[in-house]
């Protein structure tokens, strides 16, 4: 909404009582019928956007990737997943999968890797025209992809030899050529940066693990050895038990962890996600892995920590720590933050109510395995997405809050097929729904064919969403997006100017500035035709203070300090007082230092209309026109000279 309140200097600080008082504006409430016409259909059924929400160049494809934002590739056959993907430090994207193959009665599979370019385009000096292929056994699936330090690609892999089933009793197996059920193992793949198998790696390329099976992930140690997850766990009689192995470089069991031997979970848990802490300390995640039919009962996630040789840490809470959620719960992902807490999310669903409820769950634990009481509902989380929804991957946003992504997959009408469709859930620091993003924290595509595998974001801070895609010739394929996500450079922010206020407004939000256009925040604004670039290293915090009790106008700061002590202020102040209450972080901006721009940036300045001392709004015109800022200086406004650093 318009408002003409960017940084004020501290001299304007008198009081937060005058503060209050002497920014008070006539705002409006906005929405449109749609999203705007450059936004992705992907996106199309998300249908208003009011003051606060997420910016729609956040669902904006980027038009320097591939096609209009989006690359497809066939995978040349019906039958062929698409998996997990990563992004390199160069901006190049590596996406796998695996396609069926069939020898005589026996089905397998072959993995491959895909490379692309910043721009989307095939990475030539990466495998056969852009695609690695390889195996393992023959009958293989990729559950994760890391990078080492030095470029290499690491691949944890479940393997198995081909086989066909046999679903008649008294076996019930995957059969391999000898009639045998067909043995599964875990195991490390590892390429070299060009997209051939690194035979440093056990002479061949890859390394199993025949103690148990499974390969959920990898990681890679700053000494460049290999943790390899799995199980041994045998569901049916619910005999769990994850099992982690550590492996040299060259791909020779480390005797100096466990003996050599996989380490087991004490806590009775599948494992799916490990991670290495800047001290050498191992975190392994789990659940159960099992569907309880009443919820409440499930014991929730486990987190085990070890040390560097393998042993339990039984200073992390006793060695094993249980969180309940009074869900089911599926833990897919763990993160260690700056501050050393940790995190933890998946997917929970809950059996309370029908049609049951699925959504993202997630907690936090300090560095001693004690739940951090100041996330979400002490320490943990649950926000619900649909009856039937999958957690794909998170990224972190810009503000240091978290974007979920998944999908719903609703059960269709009979004889209808499938549907999915994306949903994106934005979480704040402090572990609530973002209600500035979508609706209620949640933004939500149309419902298609396509069905996302991963979600990541770039060093640019642009979103990926990769799917599987079936394409015209019935071949399965996948689709990459990439979307301006939280990149918010080079976003025109725009000036408008109200003739009957004699006030000034700045957006970098498109939707907002069409909607402005078209009347809906009132009478007499109108563009100036002056604008300058988001783009810079210091987020602008955008606050608005409220209808009633007011202030009823928006509040904008590039410092740092001072936004964080208005969320500070708006902690402490009840709703029903005079507080801002924050919104989102509206653009990026360089600070000058002492007036001065770095090179290859333009000044933009700030005049201020003295309204505290009038008696009037008070009202700024942020700028990067000196003629604009000389025009109301003539008229008695105040120069407070360069207050940020926009891109040429």
């Amino acid at each position: 909404m318009p408002s003409s309140i960017l940084t004020l200097p501290s001299r304007h600080l008198e009081t937060d009582q005058m503060f209050i008082m002497k920014h008070r504006r006539k705002t409006y409430m906005m929405c449109r019928p749609k999203w705007l016409d450059n936004i992705t259909v992907a996106w199309a059924s998300i249908l208003c956007l009011v003051a606060g929400t997420v910016s729609a160049a956040s669902f904006a494809l980027d038009p320097g990737f591939g096609v209009n934002g989006r690359v497809t590739f066939s995978a040349g056959q019906e039958q062929a997943p698409i998996g997990r993907s990563v992004l390199q430090p160069d901006g190049k994207l590596i996406v796998t999968g695996s396609r069926a193959m069939q020898i005589g009665i026996l089905s397998g599979t072959e993995l491959f890797a895909r490379r692309f370019n910043v721009d989307g385009t095939p990475d030539a000096g990466f495998g056969t025209n852009g695609e690695s292929r390889f195996s393992v056994r023959g009958n293989d699936a990729i559950n994760m992809i890391t990078l080492q330090a030095d470029g290499k690609i690491v691949l944890a892999v479940s393997a198995r030899e081909p086989c066909t089933f046999q679903t008649t009793a008294p076996l019930m197996a995957c059969l391999n050529s000898a009639g045998q059920s067909a043995t599964l193992v875990s195991a490390i793949v590892r390429l070299r940066a060009d997209g051939t198998l690194d035979t440093a790696l056990d002479g061949k390329g890859f390394v199993e693990a025949a103690d148990f099976y499974g390969g959920y992930a990898v990681a890679v140690q700053p000494d460049g050895k290999l943790l390899l997850l799995g199980t041994n766990s045998i569901a049916r009689a619910h005999i769990l038990n994850w099992r982690l192995a550590r492996f040299n470089g060259d791909g020779s069991r480390d005797v100096s962890f466990n003996g050599g031997q996989s380490a087991a979970s004490r806590c009775e848990a599948f494992g799916y996600s490990v991670l290495v802490q800047p001290d050498g300390g191992i975190i392994v995640g789990g659940d159960d892995g099992v569907f309880y039919a009443d919820s409440a009962v499930n014991p929730g996630f486990c987190i085990e920590r070890l040390f560097p040789d393998g042993s339990h840490d039984f200073a992390f809470n006793q060695g094993q720590l249980r969180t309940n959620f009074g869900n089911n719960v599926f833990l897919a992902s763990l993160a260690a933050l700056p501050d050393g807490k940790l995190l933890a999310l998946g997917r929970g669903i809950t059996t309370t109510q029908t049609p049951y409820e699925a959504g993202v769950i997630a907690a936090r634990y300090a560095a001693n395995g004690v739940l951090d009481a100041t996330y979400g509902n002490g320490g943990t989380w649950f926000i619900p997405v649909a009856d039937s929804y999958w957690f794909v991957n998170f990224t972190f946003a810009r503000d240091g809050g978290i974007v979920a992504a998944g999908y719903e997959y609703p059960t269709p009408p009979n004889g209808s097929p499938q549907q999915y469709r994306n949903a994106l859930l934005k979480v704040t620091t402090d572990g609530h729904a973002d209600a500035k993003f979508g609706i209620n924290g949640i933004a939500r595509g149309a419902f298609g064919a396509d069905t996302l595998r991963d979600f990541l974001r770039d060093t640019d801070l642009h979103w990926f969403l990769i799917s599987q895609t079936k394409l015209p010739d019935l071949n399965a394929g996948g689709l990459i997006e990439r979307y301006t996500g939280d990149n918010l450079d080079g976003v025109p922010v725009v000036e408008f100017y109200n003739t009957n206020l004699d006030s000034y407004f700045i957006t970098a939000d498109a939707s907002e500035a069409a909607a402005i256009d078209g009347g809906s925040a009132g009478p007499g604004w109108s563009r100036t035709g002056n604008s300058f670039k988001s783009g810079g290293n210091t987020s602008v915090c955008r606050f608005y203070g409220s209808m009633s009790p007011g202030p009823n106008s928006h509040f904008y700061t590039l410092s740092g300090s001072e936004c964080d002590g208005l969320k500070r202020l708006q902690a402490s102040i009840p709703a029903t007082e005079k507080r801002w209450n924050f919104e989102s972080l509206d653009f990026v901006s360089t600070p000058a230092t002492n007036q001065t721009c770095p090179i290859g940036t333009t000044p933009v300045y700030r005049a201020y209309n003295n309204g505290f001392a009038r008696g009037v709004d008070s009202s700024h015109r942020i700028t990067s026109s000196m003629s604009a800022l000389q025009q109301v200086v003539a008229r008695g406004w105040s120069n407070e000279g360069v207050v940020m650093c926009a891109p040429n």
